[in-house]
């Protein structure tokens, strides 16, 4: 891919009092790829990041909102913004980081087919191992057990159906389709991205990702490139902080009122999708 003065990727961060060193690793990776890139970022915390810290980084357009918006809230000013100045648009965490080929080799991978309207690569552990944070649609029972800590725990995590909503029925090393892709790298054509509206307002840090994973997923393919791999600093601070997880709580009840609580038939279609993914298979 030749380079333009129009940018072939947008990349928007979204922050609320970041950890800068994890921050400082994210945009080197940005920076290092040899794509044409304008990053976006909007900050939700009060207090700006330093001009200083800014200039280390070419092409980056600053917003600080002064009050914490949220995630989705805060990417969707971006995509207000931006998403129309280049034909792709990264959603990303600001504590991942990748090698410089990641961004252009999915570029290249998106483009031999179009059907492809969001991607993510496999997302690794900094220390090693997959994160099994792309799944299956959930189903409230899925949820439900992942705060309990006992025996009963242990024989409904050991179910089938649980394991398939966690996809292991599926080799994580193979790309394959999926409905949820996680929110900490959400590649989208952008002209998809805008036609779905973005993320959904009505939610707050958690969830938003999972509502707009499948509304793309209605019409475009959702992807997992399994042989490509980003890695994550994880956090999981809804297990650890008992406001994320009234916030979690609270989202998870605004998603299963949109979407249905037992009865959600397009969750079935989109989990009955779930399979391996190859441009040879899907376009022949």
């Amino acid at each position: 891919m030749s380079d333009t003065t129009t940018p072939q990727l947008v990349v928007s961060l979204v922050l609320y009092k970041p950890d800068l060193p994890h921050l400082r690793e994210t945009l080197k990776s940005i920076s290092a790829s040899p794509l044409t890139i304008k990053i976006v970022i909007a900050d939700n915390s009060k207090e700006p990041l330093s001009a200083t810290f800014l200039q280390e980084f070419a092409n980056v357009s600053y917003t600080l909102t002064g009050k914490n918006l949220g995630y989705g809230r805060g990417h969707n000013i971006n995509i207000e913004k931006y998403a129309t100045e280049a034909p792709f648009f990264l959603v990303l965490n600001p504590d991942v980081y990748f090698g410089p080929k990641l961004l252009g080799d999915m570029l290249v991978r998106m483009e031999a087919d179009t059907r492809i309207g969001l991607a993510i690569p496999r997302i690794c552990h900094p220390g090693g191992g997959v994160q099994k944070i792309n799944r299956r649609l959930p189903r409230p029972q899925d949820y439900a057990m992942n705060f309990i800590n006992n025996k009963l725990q242990k024989r409904v995590f050991s179910s089938p159906t649980y394991k398939k909503y966690l996809l292991e029925d599926i080799d994580l090393e193979k790309p394959f389709i999926c409905p949820t892709i996680s929110g900490c790298f959400m590649l989208f054509r952008s002209d998809v991205l805008r036609k779905v509206g973005g993320f959904d307002k009505r939610y707050f840090l958690y969830l938003e990702d999972t509502d707009l994973s499948r509304r793309v997923a209605k019409t475009h393919l959702t992807v997992v490139f399994s042989d490509f791999v980003a890695f994550h600093h994880w956090s999981r601070g809804a297990y650890k902080n008992m406001k994320l997880f009234m916030l979690f709580m609270n989202n998870l009840g605004r998603y299963f009122n949109k979407w249905g609580w037992l009865r959600d038939q397009e969750r079935t279609e989109l989990n009955g999708r779930v399979n391996y993914y190859s441009v040879a298979q899907e376009k022949g």
